[in-house]
Formats: C-alpha cells, sequence, structure tokens
C-alpha cells in the first residue's frame, strides 16, 4: 500500500477544474441514467464561478465525509466560515434526477488558518453506484449566489477502515519502552507525551475507547499534518480524560538524533506495519474506537475542533 496525496490544493490545481481526486475504479465509462443532460462530462464542471476540488482519496459506498475545496479561475482558494453552501448527492449510475437524501449542510473548516480550507459534509452512497452527482449551491461571503454541479467515480468497497468495523489489535510505539524517548516515535518538534503514553493494542485489550491520529509533522506529504495536530492537541486541554494516540505513519530510522523516513528503493516514504494495519490510504487520517474494539469514526485529513469535540464525547459516553 502507497500513501497517496490527498489534500494538497496547490498540486491539484495543475489538472482539470472539477477532477477528482479519488482514483477511478476502472477504466470502463459508467453508464448513466437518468437527466443525463444535466451533468457535465467526467472531469467537467457545471459552475457560476467557483471551481471544486474533491480531496477525498477513499470515496466509496456506504458513509462517507465529502472534503471539497473550493478555488477561483486562477486557482486562489475560495471559502470561509462565512459562505453558506449546503450539497445533494444523485446516484449518476442509476438516476441523475433525484437526488439520495435532502439537500445537507457543508461547513467551513480551516486547513491554513485564514489561508485555505475546506468544506465538510457527509454523505452515503448506495450499493451498485459507480458514479455520483454533487450538487453545490448556497452563497458566499457577501450573499453572491452560487451554483455547482459536478460528478466523481466512486469504488464499490473502500480502502480505509470503516465504521463499525473492528480495529485491529496492533501495538503501537509508546514512549516508555521507546530508546530515544519522544525523539524516537514522534516528528512533532514539540510532541504532547500524553499522546505516547498508551499502545492501541492494550486499549482494545482493556475495552477502554481511544481516539488514533495517524500524522507526520515533519515528513508529511500533504499541508494538513500541522494543523490537525493542533487541533488534536487543543483537544487534549478541552478533554482532560480522553486517552488520545499519535502514530507516525511511515517507516522511519535513528539518525542520531531524531527519526527520519527510512525511503524505500526508489526514494519513496513507506508505510509502517502500524498504518498498513489500519489500512491507511493517506494521512492525516483520524479514528476513534469504542469500548468494544469498534470503529465509531473515520475522518479524513482536515478536521474542526467542533467536529472532533463529538467524536470524543460520543466515545467517551459510550
Amino acid at each position: 500500500m502507497r500513501l497517496l496525496l490527498a489534500l494538497l490544493l496547490i498540486a491539484l490545481l495543475s489538472g482539470c477544474a472539477g477532477a477528482p481526486s479519488t482514483p477511478p475504479p476502472s477504466t470502463t465509462e459508467p453508464t448513466r441514467s437518468g437527466c443525463v443532460g444535466e451533468w457535465p462530462l467526467a472531469g467537467k464542471t457545471l459552475s457560476s464561478g467557483p471551481i471544486p476540488l474533491l480531496a477525498n482519496s477513499d470515496l466509496a459506498v456506504g458513509e462517507n465525509r465529502l472534503l471539497l475545496g473550493l478555488v477561483d479561475a486562477e486557482g486562489f482558494p475560495l471559502g470561509g466560515p462565512a459562505w453558506s453552501l449546503k450539497v445533494q448527492t444523485f446516484d449518476i449510475t442509476r438516476d441523475g434526477c433525484v437526488p439520495l437524501a435532502p439537500a445537507a449542510d457543508l461547513p467551513f473548516v480551516w486547513s491554513t488558518d485564514e489561508v485555505r480550507g475546506f468544506f465538510i459534509g457527509s454523505a452515503n452512497f448506495p450499493s451498485g453506484a459507480q458514479e455520483i452527482g454533487l450538487s453545490i449551491v448556497g452563497a458566499d461571503a457577501d450573499g453572491t449566489p452560487l451554483s455547482i454541479r459536478f460528478t466523481t467515480r466512486i469504488a464499490s468497497v473502500g480502502t480505509a477502515l470503516r465504521p463499525g468495523t473492528v480495529a485491529p489489535p496492533i501495538a503501537t510505539p509508546i514512549r516508555t519502552t521507546s530508546e530515544h524517548g519522544l525523539a524516537g516515535i514522534s516528528t512533532d518538534p514539540d510532541p504532547l507525551p500524553r499522546l505516547y503514553e498508551y499502545s492501541a493494542a492494550d486499549l482494545i485489550a482493556a475495552g477502554t475507547p481511544f481516539v488514533i491520529v495517524f500524522a507526520s509533522p515533519a515528513f508529511c506529504v500533504s499541508q494538513a499534518c500541522g494543523p490537525t495536530i493542533s487541533v488534536v492537541k487543543r483537544a487534549t486541554a478541552r478533554h482532560p480524560g480522553a486517552l488520545i494516540l499519535h502514530v507516525e505513519p511511515y517507516l522511519m530510522r535513528w539518525n542520531g538524533s531524531r527519526v527520519i523516513p527510512a525511503l524505500d528503493a526508489s526514494g519513496r516514504l513507506q508505510p509502517n506495519e502500524v498504518a498498513t494495519a489500519w489500512r491507511l490510504p493517506v494521512e492525516p487520517w483520524i479514528y476513534t474506537v469504542d469500548t468494544n474494539g469498534v470503529i465509531i469514526h473515520s475522518f479524513e485529513g482536515v478536521i474542526g475542533d467542533a467536529e472532533l469535540d463529538a467524536a470524543i464525547l460520543e466515545i467517551d459516553a459510550d
């Protein structure tokens, strides 16, 4: 398994406007049914102005968390908390006329404060769907109406562990057994010791709920790891009793003063055994696990304070 680039908007700008970042499950064009003329061709967008960039790496049948970025024609990031957007999804494979569910809010979360961010929502894609249509409507911060339509391919089965899946009982690195202390298991320049006190395997065996965060602050291939770790650290202050673990997702080696990636023969980052067991398509990634060792939430990339708080309170109340 290779960890892929998920959230680097700048890299996405070199591609086609509105092209999905989720790799197509196959090279065969899916059949479309119903209101075909209302949907743009794959990789194209119908928009009143903003260009959508869907940053998801693992869209598949079932529950999904949407990560939508917007840019203007020059590639400048758009969006902010004052924008008001809603999304409706359509199964273009079966019927592009009837939405799968009522319109849902797309709240905005900064990935880099006051620089760029994402509109985050949820969607459930039915079994058998191959191509999904997304209709985005709302207004920007000035109240100017906007409308966007584009499509994306989805897989029948996702890569990442889905909610309801039993978490893998694999040991994760902890500070007390690290030969080089925190510097031997974290690339965070200011690691919080609390995040490295417990192994996921021990917590699962004890029936203790926890949050596990996969991110490499020093070697992240997206621009979201540092901000994600900052959100997690803020959450520890608000939830002093919550057990939160940080795990580096790459194979590392000690260079005499810190850990650095152990690259493969082609000079690429390699996922470690923990990242492989948890089936990470990208990083950063966050899972929450309940008292039964079952995954409750799966968060790709960017997450806001409110969303993380709600997830922590849910497992704490279990």
